[in-house]
């Protein structure tokens, strides 16, 4: 698509620039100048355009302020390796995001009963072609595990201008040499307890185990439970023996406590009455229903994954609390456990509404990266895990510029115009943004260097 508006500067455009030579700053000068040059193309929209192909996308930018084709494309080949080859961290580019959006003092965290929410939760970008491609995740529109590169993220919630933002705090990708989702799991809890500070909770949705985030070492989170999850009313204990045959009892048994009615067939199996039954009032003045287990514990057959005996006899004596919240706008309540015991019924309605902010990360990743399905069309494993992380990290630094910026109109029938990152990407494509003055190339001698294929030629994996 040709551009036939002239580019002229705006606000949002020297903000832009300005943004993105900050974000940058933290790695080398080489790769600096390359990487800017991707998020310029992806902020743009050209890799909307691409489909995810990042040389046509990046030679697409350039060629609005570049028209010398062998400078645009010595250009372009640098952005392009700068993915995969760049000395780089990406820890380092989500904490830079962090240093910005804190020194500008316009996100302010959600709060609830003085902790600081954390929203943790898995997505997958899908690579189904890709042979060398082990990992797979489970897609509810395929209805099937397929080939994709599963990232976890750990996103810090907040609000700007009454809109809610999450700030991608930490992430972690799969091996993709295998599919183990346990082990990416587990890789993630780890991750959680290691950067959780003493005035956060970490909330995480269905999909995620009360279990393995105690066994991590959590000990302030939230977690969305399973329907027919069950617990103990006290610490399993083993039953005495009762016969002088067969074998010696060695399961741990409890009281079992339902929070939730259930059938199994023709039969019902009731619920387990609540210890305590409260009210809580919502924002529009909707008074919703409590019920609360307290002091639960796990039961053997939760703690069957723990291979450390110390820990599995520690886990064994952990209360918890569980509260089932039922609101009269839904068929089916809302189950979540916690092993912090002096959560408040309503703080924890606050806290697990809040982490729904995290959800707009791979969505806003996803669009910028290729239009919303995710795809992207590189092939070495480094540059598989890479570049969808980095669409996560640039997707949460445009978020959150689109919600400090005024609203872009996309033309006259855009009525209800709001400050989103659909109609600002669309509005930068128009104007375009101009290409930084302080970033150069490092000056090093490269006159030595193989060029043409030789440069590119990878060894056989």
């Amino acid at each position: 698509m040709k551009n036939i508006r002239p580019k002229t500067p705006t606000q949002a455009n020297y903000r832009i620039l300005s943004l993105i030579e900050q974000l940058v700053a933290v790695v080398p000068k080489g790769t600096a100048l390359g990487l800017s040059d991707v998020i310029s193309a992806m902020f743009s929209g050209y890799f909307i355009e691409s489909g995810g192909a990042v040389t046509p996308a990046v030679e697409a930018f350039l060629r609005q302020e570049i028209k010398d084709e062998k400078e645009r494309e010595a250009r372009t080949r640098r952005a392009a390796k700068s993915v995969t080859y760049g000395s780089y961290n990406l820890v380092e580019l989500m904490n830079k995001v962090q240093d910005i959006v804190q020194a500008e003092g316009n996100w302010k965290p959600t709060r609830a009963q003085g902790y600081r929410v954390t929203s943790v939760d898995f997505t997958p970008f899908r690579r189904t072609a890709v042979k060398k491609l082990k990992a797979k995740t489970y897609v509810s529109d395929a209805n099937r595990a397929v080939p994709a590169v599963p990232i976890g993220m750990i996103a810090s919630v907040g609000e700007v201008n009454g809109q809610r933002v999450a700030l991608l705090k930490n992430a972690t990708v799969a091996n993709l040499t295998i599919n183990d989702e346990p082990a990416h799991k587990k890789k993630l809890y780890k991750l959680v307890a290691k950067g959780l500070d003493k005035d956060e909770l970490a909330v995480f949705d269905a999909g995620f185990g009360l279990a393995e985030a105690a066994e991590a070492e959590i000990e302030r989170c939230l977690i969305r439970l399973a329907k027919n999850c069950t617990f103990g009313r006290t610490p399993g204990k083993i039953p005495e023996r009762t016969s002088d045959r067969g074998r010696t009892p060695t399961q741990y048994k409890a009281e079992i406590v339902r929070p939730l009615a259930r059938k199994h067939g023709d039969k019902t199996i009731p619920a387990t009455e609540a210890d305590k039954t409260c009210k809580i009032v919502d924002e529009s003045g909707r008074e919703l229903e409590v019920q609360i287990w307290e002091k639960v514990c796990f039961l053997e057959r939760q703690l069957k994954g723990v291979t450390d005996e110390r820990k599995k006899k520690k886990l064994r004596h952990m209360p918890l609390k569980v509260m089932a919240i039922h609101d009269p706008d839904y068929d089916h309540p809302l189950l979540v456990g916690t092993p912090l015991l002096s959560l408040k019924p309503e703080a924890a309605r606050e806290i697990y509404i809040a982490r729904w902010p995290v959800e707009g990360l791979p969505q806003t990743g996803k669009y910028i990266l290729s239009g919303g399905s995710g795809t992207h069309y590189v092939h070495h494993p480094t540059a598989m895990e890479r570049l969808p992380m980095l669409s996560l990290i640039f997707g949460s630094l445009l978020k959150y510029v689109a919600a400090t910026l005024p609203p872009f109109r996309t033309g006259f029938w855009d009525k209800a115009v709001k400050p989103t990152y659909g109609r600002l990407v669309k509005h930068l494509k128009k104007v375009g943004i101009p290409l930084s003055g302080q970033l150069f190339k490092k000056e090093s001698v490269t006159a030595h260097l193989p060029v043409g294929y030789a440069a590119i030629r990878l060894a056989k994996i």
